[in-house]
This record gives C-alpha cells, sequence and structure tokens, in this order.
C-alpha cells in the first residue's frame, strides 16, 4: 500500500504583516494611554478631595472645642499686638515673623495626629530645614527655628500632600494646602486685624462660626495651595508653603487677588495641579471644584466672610 505523506507548509508573518500589527498596537495604546492617565489623576484628584475634608474637618472640630476657628498662624507679638516679640523677629526685619507656627500644626490633634502635636513647643519658634528667599533677599536662609521642634517640621503627614502636585521640595516638610486671608490685602502673617483682612484666618485670628456673616456655604475656607508655586517674591519652583514655619513669604495664606492658577505675579494665588482648576474647602465642611475661567467677582466674593457680597456658587 502507497503511503501519502502530507506536507503542511509552515511559514512565519511576513515583514508587512509584522509592519500592521505593531502599527495597529501602536494605535490601542495611543487610546489607551489617556484613559490610564485620566484614571490616575480621577483617583488622585479624589484623595487631594478626601485631605480637604479632613482638614475641613479637623477646623470644625477646633472650633466645636475652643468656640473659633484655628488662627491662620500664631506666635509671640509685642506688648501692643505688633508682630514681632523679640527672638520671633526676623533678623533682617523685626517687623516680619520668623517661625510663627502655621495653622496646619494647631490642627493636628483633630486629624488623629496628637502624638505629633506633643512633639511641638510653641514657647519657641517653629523650625524649618530649608528657607528659601524671595527674589532679590538671596538664596537658602535655613536650616532656621528651634531645635525644639526639628522633629515635628520634618514629619509632616501625608494628608497635607496632594498627590497630583509635582515635588520640588520633600512631602515631609513642604504642604500643599493654604487658609483663605481674603481679596488680596497685605499682610496676614504679620497683622492681627479682622477689619482688614477678610478671610477666614490671619496672624493670631479667632473667627467664630459668627463671624462668617455672608454664610459658611458661600465662604471658602481652604484652597489648593501647592508648594512649588510662585508667590509672595519667591520663584516658581523654589518652594514656600512649610508645614509648620511661617514668616515673610506668607506660608499657609491665599488670597483671591488674582484667579486660581495664575502664575503671572508675585501673589499669594491659589493654586493646584489638577486639570482646569482648583479644589476648595468651604467654611461648611465641603469640598468643590472651582474652575479656572470662574467670574471673578464671584471667585473674590467666596474669599471673604463678610464681605456682604452675593456669591453664587458654580454647580
Amino acid at each position: 500500500m502507497k503511503r501519502t505523506h502530507l506536507r503542511i507548509a509552515r511559514r512565519g508573518f511576513t515583514l508587512v504583516e509584522l509592519l500592521v500589527v505593531i502599527a495597529i498596537i501602536g494605535i490601542l495604546v495611543g487610546l489607551l494611554l489617556p484613559a490610564v492617565q485620566a484614571a490616575r489623576e480621577a483617583a488622585r484628584r479624589m484623595s487631594c478631595q478626601n485631605n480637604m475634608k479632613q482638614i475641613a474637618l479637623a477646623s470644625h472640630n477646633y472650633a466645636d472645642a475652643h468656640k473659633v476657628f484655628p488662627s491662620g498662624s500664631v506666635g509671640a507679638v509685642n506688648a501692643n499686638g505688633t508682630c514681632c516679640a523679640v527672638g520671633w523677629r526676623d533678623p533682617q526685619n523685626n517687623g516680619l515673623p520668623w517661625g510663627h507656627f502655621s495653622w496646619a500644626a494647631i490642627i493636628l490633634p483633630y486629624l488623629e495626629q496628637t502624638a505629633l502635636h506633643s512633639r511641638i513647643d510653641f514657647n519657641v519658634p517653629a523650625f524649618a530645614e530649608s528657607i528659601p528667599e524671595a527674589e532679590g533677599w538671596g538664596a537658602e536662609r535655613g536650616p532656621a527655628g528651634h531645635a525644639n521642634n526639628r522633629f515635628a517640621a520634618n514629619n509632616m503627614p501625608k494628608m497635607f500632600v496632594c498627590p497630583s502636585a509635582k515635588r520640588v521640595k520633600p512631602e515631609t516638610q513642604f504642604k500643599d494646602y493654604g487658609m483663605t486671608s481674603g481679596i488680596g490685602t497685605c499682610c496676614p502673617e504679620r497683622q492681627n486685624d479682622g477689619a482688614r483682612h477678610l478671610g477666614m484666618g490671619w496672624m493670631n485670628s479667632k473667627v467664630g462660626f459668627r463671624d462668617v456673616i455672608d454664610g459658611t456655604s458661600n465662604t471658602i475656607h481652604f484652597v489648593e495651595f501647592a508648594h512649588y508655586a510662585r508667590r509672595s517674591w519667591t520663584s516658581i519652583n523654589t518652594g514656600t508653603n512649610q508645614f509648620i514655619w511661617v514668616h515673610h513669604t506668607s506660608q499657609g495664606y491665599a488670597d483671591a487677588a488674582r484667579p486660581p492658577n495664575d502664575q503671572t505675579a508675585n501673589t499669594r494665588s491659589a493654586v493646584g495641579a489638577h486639570p482646569g482648576g482648583i479644589q476648595v474647602a468651604l467654611a461648611d465642611g465641603s469640598v468643590r471644584f472651582i474652575t479656572n475661567s470662574i467670574d471673578m467677582p464671584a471667585y473674590q466674593a467666596m474669599f471673604t466672610r463678610a464681605g456682604g457680597e452675593v456669591a453664587n456658587l458654580p454647580d
């Protein structure tokens, strides 16, 4: 019997076929990559929103215990209330604070950070490893402050870090959130004047619920205040907004002199890292997203607690 052997031809892909497959894969990756990036940013934005929610609720819990919201910053002043007391003054200018404590230090017990709060000695100035100086004033001036507060200054909790914000300074030392001081009046870090600063905080401020005349649902309390931003005469990507340290570059204070994410001038503009706008925490504890294109009068109205404006928040 004659056997027939079938020979099956075996061949690989041709060069043209390989190029087609590679092109298809490239197209698919190009289509999927933006979706993956968008999903990651959505997750980071949600994490940032949760941070701001915790900060806002901690401020409310502080107010429940002390009958006033936390001050924008605290520190020793002169007998007449002016800034600043001996030992708490900028060695280059007696009228500027040098180591006052940010609101972030004050609310720590209400963020389940009592152990860290207990490491802070409020009887002596705060501490900062890095103090990038304003344009024209020189370079790095840190480390400075009292050694008693070095540990706390270098162990900032993660909730003060926006995961979308690029890092130019350590995430254990520089925060990405700020408290509102008003529309743009100088200078909340060195003046204790509630008639001048219509926001939610300034040096040694004591704002209670009764003082938020415009309504807690119409008043912004905290904003994104990315540490890499240009502000108060300090260049972009230099670093401001230390965890607990406050001096003349107004760490931790934001105003509405310019629109959200405006970096064209030396201001204390609210700056975030999310596309299209910033997240804000209102005085009622809720968190909202404000677009960069918001109407300026409406935006500025939300930065004052007793400005008498009619603030219509965007949906």
